[in-house]
């Protein structure tokens, strides 16, 4: 049962870290102001 819980937490971490990871690089690109931008003209 520790394995398993051990397994599940570090896979989560790792999804928490790579998540965190794209989302700097996302926001670096300048890929969210385009997106912002869309957004607004959308609206």
């Amino acid at each position: 049962m520790l394995t398993a819980l051990i397994i599940l937490g570090i896979l989560i971490g790792g999804w928490a870290i790579w998540f965190l990871f794209e989302f700097i690089r996302y926001i670096a690109s300048g890929e969210y102001a385009t997106d912002k931008r869309l957004r607004d003209i959308s609206r």
